[in-house]
C-alpha cells in the first residue's frame, strides 16, 4: 500500500478514535495552560473574518471544526455554517455545543474529509476558515484546490496554523535542540507528538542512521529518552508548518495574501521565573507585533501564523 493512502486510512482510524478526540470535547479554553494562544489565535480570525466581509449574510465553511469551540463564535457572524471535519465523535461533540443553531438550520456539522472532494457547491461559499486543521492533511494542495473550487469569485480563505518554530518552543533547551535540527535537516513532517532526542533520531530523515540502535542502552537512556512521549497508535504524520512554509504553500496554490500575522509569543508558563517574566516579554513583543517594521520579523516567530487570502482570478 502506498505511503499517502496508508496515512489516509490511518488518520481517519485516529480521528474518529472516541478514546483519543475526547480529550477536545473536554478542554477548558478557559483553564487549559495554552488557552491564551488558542483564544488569540480564534480572536485574531475573528478580526480577518470581519474585514473580509462586512455583512452578516454570509455562508462561512469551517474545515476541521475539531469539538465545535470555535464554531460557537462564527455562527453568529453568518447566515449560514458548514462545517466538516473527518471525525464523527468530533461531529457528535460539536453539534451538542451548537445545538441551538443546528436545530433552527443555521449551522450543519457533516463528517468529511479535507482530502477527498467537498460535498460542497462550487462558488456558493463566501468565507473558508481553517484553524489548525491543515498540518493534518495528506494532500494540501488538492485541499487547497477545494476551497478555491468552493469560494464564490470574492471570497476569502482565513487559515490560523500553529508555527513549528516558534519562540516559546524554543526557550526549552531540548526543544530549541530538537526543533533547530528539524530546521536543518529540512524535516516537513512528525510521526508522533513526542519531544524526545529519541524520536527526534528515529522519526525523522536522521532515521536512516539510527534506526539500528532503536534498542541500544545508550539510545534509550536518560539523556535522549527524556521528555514527553506520546506514540501515535495509527500510523500516519503531521505536517511541521513554519510561516515561511505556509506563505509558500498559500502562494503556489494561487491565493494571494491581503493580510498576516502572527500571535501570541509566549503562553503555557510552568513556573515562577516564566510565570513573572514570560508575560512582560510577550506584552512587549504584541505591542511591537503592531509596527509593521517589527512585524515584518516578528510573525516568524509567533506562536501561529494567521493569513487572509483571495482566490486569483485565473483558477
Amino acid at each position: 500500500m502506498k505511503k499517502n493512502k496508508l496515512y489516509k486510512i490511518n488518520t481517519s482510524k485516529l480521528w474518529n478514535s472516541y478514546n483519543y478526540v475526547k480529550k477536545y470535547n473536554d478542554f477548558k479554553y478557559s483553564e487549559q495552560g495554552d488557552a491564551q494562544h488558542l483564544n488569540t489565535r480564534r480572536d485574531r480570525v475573528l478580526d480577518y473574518l470581519k474585514n473580509s466581509n462586512t455583512s452578516k449574510k454570509i455562508t462561512i465553511l469551517e474545515l476541521g471544526y475539531g469539538a465545535g469551540q470555535n464554531a460557537k463564535y462564527f455562527i453568529p457572524k453568518c447566515e449560514k455554517y458548514i462545517g466538516v471535519d473527518i471525525s464523527a465523535p468530533l461531529a457528535k461533540f460539536a453539534r451538542n455545543k451548537n445545538k441551538k443553531a443546528v436545530q433552527n438550520g443555521k449551522a450543519k456539522f457533516l463528517v468529511g474529509s479535507m482530502d477527498k472532494k467537498l460535498k460542497i457547491r462550487s462558488k456558493s461559499i463566501d468565507v473558508v476558515i481553517i484553524i489548525g486543521a491543515l498540518q493534518y492533511v495528506i494532500d494540501t494542495n488538492y485541499c487547497l484546490n477545494q476551497c478555491k473550487r468552493v469560494l464564490k469569485d470574492d471570497g476569502g480563505l482565513i487559515i490560523a496554523q500553529t508555527n513549528t518554530f516558534q519562540i516559546n518552543e524554543m526557550i526549552h533547551p531540548r526543544k530549541f535542540f530538537i526543533n533547530f535540527v528539524k530546521f536543518l535537516i529540512g524535516e516537513h513532517h512528525q510521526y508522533s507528538h513526542s519531544d524526545t532526542i529519541r524520536s527526534l533520531l528515529l522519526e525523522t530523515k536522521l532515521k536512516r542512521y539510527f534506526q539500528k540502535f532503536k534498542n541500544s542502552w545508550w539510545l534509550n537512556g536518560w539523556p535522549f529518552a527524556s521528555g514527553w512521549t506520546d506514540v501515535w497508535k495509527f500510523e500516519t504524520h503531521r505536517r511541521l508548518l513554519s510561516y515561511g512554509r505556509l506563505k509558500t504553500i498559500l502562494k503556489n496554490n494561487n491565493f494571494l495574501i491581503k493580510k498576516s500575522s502572527g500571535y501570541v509569543f509566549f503562553y503555557n508558563n510552568r513556573n515562577i521565573f516564566t510565570k513573572l517574566m514570560l508575560p512582560i516579554l510577550n506584552i512587549i513583543l504584541v505591542f511591537l507585533n503592531k509596527i509593521f517594521i517589527f512585524s515584518f520579523f516578528l510573525k516568524y516567530i509567533a506562536g501561529c501564523s494567521i493569513f487572509l487570502c483571495k482566490k486569483k482570478d485565473d483558477f
